[in-house]
């Protein structure tokens, strides 16, 4: 790893450190000031886009990650002494990114490894930590997620979960890295050459015989895992099935698999005793079977062995020479075992779990100094740590990258240890490099897939990455979160409505008790569907699995509120709820003043409007119409609309709907008009290969800003005909946009429309409740 310094106007920074010193002033940067800072300073003069640090900054997936990027960005200047309005340092390209405009001294001698991997971009020292919620500040927590936020949710947790949770193969040969690497496409067929090792039995209940079983289905696996023209069913997929007790049938339609593997492994004293049996799983037939009781030295070749029967028997080719070179490597067993035990650790994602796990595979790489997967697995820990705990260093993450170079020193074919680079990397078209290239050399690397489908989703490339989230679910089929990664990019980019739902439940129908799901169809079934009751099961369910979780709190609050039941929403967030949590139930009772007080402490940048709605905003600007203070609401409202400059405008569109109708009643009335038809214009692009009449809610506010009451009523009537009607009550009775249209017949009608729908919702709601499946709340 390299350590730089960077020298300007009497400014050095030191990279390994993260300090910065000027006059004999020491100044410790955190991670996230320090990599922007870092990141600027190697492109002086050159745009930094916003997209890029947050892809860099964020790799697994952030709610706030406009608000975190502006809130490090400060923290930066903060530290520099720099003006946003007047910089010296850091200038602002606006909605682009940003730029070092100061100038650089000479550089500094350099101090890098020796290590021999050239061709390697220096990794980036600084690994985010994850966005965990209790980690957040207050303010922050207790607004309700922008929006899809509960898929974002799924999204976060699914980067880590599944980064953790594959079981990798053992190739500790060297071979020459392929040089071309074409980006991975998902199989026309997967289900013709499809394959799951299921879990080797064992005659024994003890721990040494579970652990030696669990060891041998995971070589037998991660080895065909290399080959490209066969699909290999993850081991988080298949770890909890057995072939006892379930026809070959049912476990391939469960996975997805047109065959299975499967068997038995014991151990007496130092004879291996493995049995093994290749079944079709259509016709329950078996193709190939047979069994070894040999030394436990020979599991290398025991392994190549049933390596080429299957091969064989599915008739898939295999390079001879390729093939050799990755069977014939020795296999110290031991040192497996615990670099088995310590991926089962991982999978726990915890502090305590990582910290175990570091010292299960340093003692791997003790056993075996050449055990290539020893070494990425430690890496692997070593980020989890980091990322869990209070180590959050760039020495730590050094640590962890040094452990990857390690890896690739002895194995260039390791493929998951190339994409562990590619998430380091800083050069965007670097990194993508390597993901394809990690990708060739690892096709059945389902957590691969995941990170590459995450950027290339930050690189504003959905379409592609709709398709490798596709492949990844194919290689773990059985692991909910990935539905959730699926569904949620869907519904950002497609609206489908339907397809978000359907692979949702099928996450539910793997773990019913999975709240992050639960979560996010809630809000799919409230916003999109207008099916409230349905919602309010299922979020009444999520606060089930974890009552303590706001999010869900708050949901459930919406929710009961478009059902007419504000005791219940006002019961479901309890006594310790956060002051602005509440607002939504002032702006029900149509306590005005009341609703803004409750926001007098939030700061800009925890401002939580986002997507279709915007009830902070909403509620600043019923309060100046209270008041007369149009002014101070306007103030408010800039610096709100300023701090998530350079960001996604989408992610704010009813927010920048609310603040331009503002403008128009403060007498800025151009500027307001402006504001609305670019937000008008910005939805017309992006209703493009949408549901129908998407945007119509968003849509009927921008033509009620620049008066056009016509387009009004007619974009009501399509939110209604999509049962877009969250927040009805608000629209229909409260909101100011709309006062003067309250008299007109046409309006009259669509209301009642609404009201009816919203009947047949209470209905259902007070059926459910007499069945036990939404408890009565008062």
């Amino acid at each position: 790893m390299e350590s730089k310094e960077y020298r300007f106007d009497g400014w050095t920074l030191n990279t390994q450190s993260g300090e910065l010193l000027k006059g004999g002033r020491r100044i410790r940067l955190q991670s996230q000031p320090l990599f922007i800072l870092e990141e600027l300073l190697t492109q002086p003069g050159r745009l930094v886009t916003r997209a890029q640090l947050i892809t860099r900054l964020w790799p697994k997936g952030v709610v706030d990650f406009d608000t975190a990027l502006n809130s490090a960005v400060r923290r930066l200047r903060g530290a520099l002494g720099d003006n946003a309005e007047a910089p010296r340092y850091i200038e602002t390209v606006p909605r682009r990114g940003y730029r070092f405009i100061g100038t650089l001294d000479p550089p500094v001698a350099e101090h890098t490894s020796t290590l021999p991997l050239h061709e390697l971009p220096a990794p980036s020292a600084v690994q985010p930590p994850v966005d965990r919620p209790e980690a957040r500040s207050p303010a922050l927590r207790e607004r309700r997620p922008r929006p899809y936020a509960y898929m974002a949710m799924a999204l976060g947790a699914a980067m880590l979960l599944i980064a953790m949770t594959a079981i990798f193969d053992l190739r500790r040969e060297s071979v020459p890295a392929i040089e071309r690497y074409e980006s991975p496409t998902p199989r026309a067929d997967p289900g013709a050459r499809t394959l799951a090792v299921l879990p080797l039995r064992t005659s024994a209940s003890d721990e040494a015989s579970i652990l030696l079983a669990q060891s041998v289905t995971n070589l037998i696996r991660t080895r065909l895992a290399t080959l490209d023209d066969l699909t290999v069913i993850a081991s988080s997929s298949t770890s909890g099935l057995t072939d006892s007790g379930t026809d070959a049938r049912s476990v391939g339609e469960k996975l997805h698999a047109r065959f299975l593997l499967k068997g038995g492994a014991d151990r007496a004293g130092e004879q291996l005793r493995v049995d093994v049996q290749l079944v079709d799983a259509q016709s329950d037939k078996q193709l190939w079977s047979t069994a070894f009781d040999r030394p436990l030295t020979e599991i290398a070749a025991i392994r190549e062995e049933i390596f080429q029967h299957v091969t064989d028997a599915l008739r898939i080719p295999v390079d001879p020479a390729t093939s050799n070179a990755r069977g014939s490597a020795g296999i110290n067993f031991d040192a497996y075992q615990l670099y088995t035990r310590g991926q089962q650790l991982l999978a726990s994602s915890t502090a305590t779990d990582a910290e175990k796990a570091i010292e299960l595979f340093r003692r791997a790489t003790i056993l075996d100094p050449s055990f290539a997967r020893a070494y990425l697995g430690l890496g692997q820990a070593l980020m989890l740590e980091g990322n869990l705990g209070d180590a959050r260093t760039p020495e730590g993450q050094a640590r962890a990258a040094k452990a990857f170079d390690r890896a690739l020193e002895l194995n260039p074919a390791l493929g998951e240890a190339w994409i562990e680079h590619a998430r380091l990397a800083r050069d965007p078209d670097k990194a993508e490099e390597l993901y394809r290239k990690g990708l060739e050399l690892a096709p059945n690397y389902g957590a691969g897939y995941v990170h590459y489908a995450n950027f290339l989703f930050g690189d504003s490339r959905a379409g592609e990455a709709i398709d490798t989230i596709t492949r990844a679910r194919r290689i773990d089929p059985l692991t909910p979160e990935l539905h959730l990664v699926h569904a949620f990019f869907l519904m950002v980019v497609r609206s489908d409505v339907a397809a978000h739902d359907r692979l949702v439940r099928e996450a539910l129908e793997i773990n019913p008790d999975l709240r992050s799901a639960l979560e996010q169809l809630a809000y799919s079934r409230w916003e999109y569907s207008g099916e409230f009751a349905d919602a309010a099961q299922l979020i009444e369910r999520a606060i089930a699995v974890d009552s303590r979780w706001l999010p869900s709190r708050t949901l459930a609050r919406d929710i009961y509120l478009d059902l007419g039941d504000p005791v219940a929403a006002t019961a479901v967030l309890g006594d310790s709820a956060p002051r602005t949590a509440t607002v939504e139930i002032a702006q029900y009772h149509g306590n005005r003043r009341h609703a803004a007080a409750l926001l007098e402490d939030t700061r800009p940048e925890a401002w939580g409007d986002g997507g279709p709605q915007a009830s902070m905003a909403q509620a600043i600007r019923d309060a100046a119409i209270a008041t007369g203070d149009f002014e101070s609401a306007v103030r408010l409202l800039e610096a709100v609309y300023a701090n998530w400059e350079g960001g996604l405008p989408m992610w704010h569109r009813a927010f920048s709907l609310v603040y331009a109708h503002t403008l128009v009643l403060a007498g800025k009335v151009e500027r307001g008009r402006r504001l609305a038809e670019s937000t008008l214009a910005l939805l017309d692009t992006h209703a493009v290969g949408r549901a129908k009449h998407w945007f119509s809610r968003e849509r009927a506010a921008a033509f009620a800003v620049l008066g056009e009451d016509e387009r009004v009523l007619e974009e009501l009537a399509h939110s209604i005909s999509n049962k877009q009607l969250y927040r009805w009550w608000y629209l229909a009775e409260r909101d100011s946009l709309y006062e003067h249209l309250r008299g007109d017949p046409r309006f009259q009608a669509l209301d009642k429309q609404a009201r009816q729908h919203l009947d047949r919702q209470r209905a259902l709601l007070e059926e459910l409740r007499r069945g036990g499946a939404v408890p009565k709340r008062s």
